[in-house]
């Protein structure tokens, strides 16, 4: 999908579903990271942490990693992240999405290393091998560009002028493929109304999804 584009094709929407708009979601992550140098900014750690749990945890169950330990993968990374941000994040020398990338596959070795070395003493293949950091990052760019997109649907649920009928008949159109015929009959509005409806928050979403995109290093 072309950066920060909608069509009306169903989209895969697989994975945590967003919740309300968050106020910090025009802070940077670099900006994140410098206010979490000071102690206790809970707001600035809660919206990291939505921020990128998301795509931590797609990242880790990609490389075969478990649920349980997508999740302990996830919150390892964003903890290791907080405390090495001072030290060892340079940024006259690459992206700051690139060196969590980076922290993210030395967590999920780590994890890995150990697994293989239980079942190395149990007699089983203890091969470990990770993708290369090409492969990470682009299985990166593409769970931030879903958390993106999950993140866009929810902020356009609660926090636009779109009454739920009509964002009903969006996603029933665009997400589920349904035709705005039947979903016009099953919602009790017009044709009209639901090819309205979907083009007025097809707009809106391209929209959200812009000003998201660049927190997420994408398409910058």
């Amino acid at each position: 999908m072309p950066s920060g584009s909608f069509d009306s094709s169903p989209f895969d929407f697989s994975g945590p579903q967003a919740g309300p708009r968050l106020v910090l979601q025009s802070t940077t992550t670099v900006e994140l990271l410098d206010r979490l140098l000071a102690p206790a900014d809970e707001p600035a750690w809660n919206e990291l942490d939505q921020r990128y749990r998301p795509v931590l945890l797609g990242f880790a169950k990609r490389l075969g990693v478990s649920d349980e330990d997508a999740e302990d993968v996830a919150q390892e990374t964003l903890l290791r992240v907080v405390r090495s941000y001072a030290q060892s994040f340079d940024r006259e020398r690459g992206r700051l999405r690139s060196w969590m990338i980076g922290i993210a596959r030395r967590v999920v070795h780590d994890l890995v290393t150990g697994q293989a070395r239980r079942r190395e003493i149990r007699g089983e293949s203890a091969i470990v091998d990770l993708p290369d950091e090409d492969r990470c990052e682009e299985w990166i760019e593409e769970e931030c560009r879903r958390t993106v997109r999950v993140r866009a649907l929810g902020e356009l649920a609660v926090t636009t002028r779109f009454d739920a009928r009509t964002i009903r008949a969006f996603e029933r159109v665009v997400l589920g493929g349904e035709s705005p015929a039947d979903v016009a009959a099953a919602l009790e509005m017009s044709v009209d109304s639901v090819y309205t409806g979907k083009h007025r928050c097809l707009r809106e979403l391209r929209k959200i999804v812009a000003r998201l995109e660049p927190l997420y290093e994408l398409g910058v």
